[in-house]
């Protein structure tokens, strides 16, 4: 199954995960969040990457109950599970607009007459970070030819990752902003896409069904506390 939403749908769906991290305290209502982020994903194509977020979830869920709320050690306090589940809510969320043409993107903006001090860095910020990802791949597999990664020299390794993404980033971020501007994303008249950009049907029933979960885990949360 792959069920293709509009970029204003999968908007409202990070918006209204954002207000559920922020006020979600109960670790059943996480879990059952996550199990529908992961119907969400599975049913837009995203499979395997669902699968892969389940792995992560399921081994910090486990940690979380065989710590018992203490944390595993030092290295593992209680908040940073705390704090990993609820982000990868978020990231869960954000993946079916992580990756998306940065001209529909633009195109819906300008729909939508969205200011460009929204439009512009949200642009920018899809473009780039599926860019700087294809870096540290790139970086991480020249390390390994020079047999550069090493768990004895954590630092090394550190700066050896760290520095070329550094830099090549900063070039990426040049040659975006210079490829938007050759493409006329500053022009103010009418952007086209070649995707046809239409608030659809089933775009209102994900909305609604979007909506009418918020509200159930607010709910929720308050019958709880």
């Amino acid at each position: 199954m792959n069920i293709e939403f509009d970029f204003r749908t999968k908007l409202l769906v990070i918006v209204l995960m954002m207000s559920l991290v922020a006020v979600l305290t109960s670790d059943i209502l996480i879990y059952t969040l996550l199990g529908a982020l992961s119907v969400y994903l599975m049913i837009q194509g995203f499979g395997i990457q669902t699968i892969k977020y389940m792995i992560v979830c399921g081994v910090f869920i486990v940690l979380r109950m065989l710590s018992g709320g203490r944390g595993i050690t030092f290295l593992m306090p209680e908040m940073f599970l705390f704090m990993v589940l609820r982000i990868m809510v978020m990231i869960m969320a954000a993946q079916p607009v992580i990756g998306m043409p940065p001209g529909e993107v633009v195109a819906v903006f300008k729909k939508i007459h969205a200011p460009d001090g929204i439009a512009l860095p949200v642009t920018f910020m899809l473009r780039f970070f599926p860019t700087v990802r294809s870096e540290f791949s790139d970086v991480f597999s020249s390390l390994r030819l020079r047999k550069l990664l090493s768990w004895r020299h954590p630092l090394d390794a550190m700066e050896y990752i760290v520095t070329p993404v550094i830099f090549r980033s900063s070039r990426i971020a040049e040659e975006l902003a210079a490829s938007a501007e050759s493409r006329g994303i500053g022009n103010p008249g009418k952007h086209t896409c070649r995707r046809k950009i239409k608030f659809q049907k089933r775009d209102w029933i994900m909305c609604v069904i979007a909506v009418g979960v918020t509200v159930i885990y607010f709910v929720l949360e308050r019958t709880a506390a």
